[in-house]
């Protein structure tokens, strides 16, 4: 898995294509590939490092397996699952627009190309402001998702009705 995630996420792009086509399947895969590794490193590095006096808590007080991942795991994993969400979206965003650089007829990343095919400062800007709103909206709504289950969370940033 380590080798896979060494070989950088574009380099990928000359074999989806021969592989799917010039089509969305391979944007997706693109996308796909790029965001997977950071979020897996994130939640596997949040798993491992779990505590294991924590665990030893949850046999003293007899939690069953699956109660033991509800009770003790699924807390302890939850703030990192989230920002490792919120990097893979940020990286995501930047694979959309790579993935429609490479034969969009359509899309931001469109936009883009054609703004500087033909000139365009502005087109170029507007697309990129649109990307900054979406990439802002995107992790907003991860935010506000996710701070029902982050609730117990003692976080520096947060104040609670203070």
């Amino acid at each position: 898995m380590q080798a896979l995630r060494a070989i950088p996420s574009l380099a990928w792009v000359p074999l989806f294509i021969l592989w799917l086509g010039i089509f969305e399947t391979s944007k997706i895969a693109l996308i796909a590939v790029g965001v997977f590794f950071p979020v897996y490193l994130g939640v596997m590095g949040a798993i491992l490092s779990v505590d294991r006096k924590i665990f030893e808590v949850g046999r003293v007080f007899r939690l069953s397996g699956p109660a033991m991942i509800r009770r003790i795991l699924l807390p302890a994993v939850l703030p990192a699952y989230v920002v490792s969400l919120r990097v893979g979206l940020g990286l995501g965003w930047m694979f959309v627009v790579a993935a429609e650089l490479i034969g969009a007829s359509e899309g931001l990343g469109y936009l883009l190309l054609d703004g500087q095919q033909l000139g365009k400062p502005a087109q170029i800007m507007a697309a990129i402001v649109i990307f900054a709103i979406l990439g802002k909206l995107t992790d907003w709504l991860i935010e506000v998702a996710a701070a029902p289950f982050l609730r117990w969370q003692d976080a520096f940033g947060r104040t609670n009705g203070a």
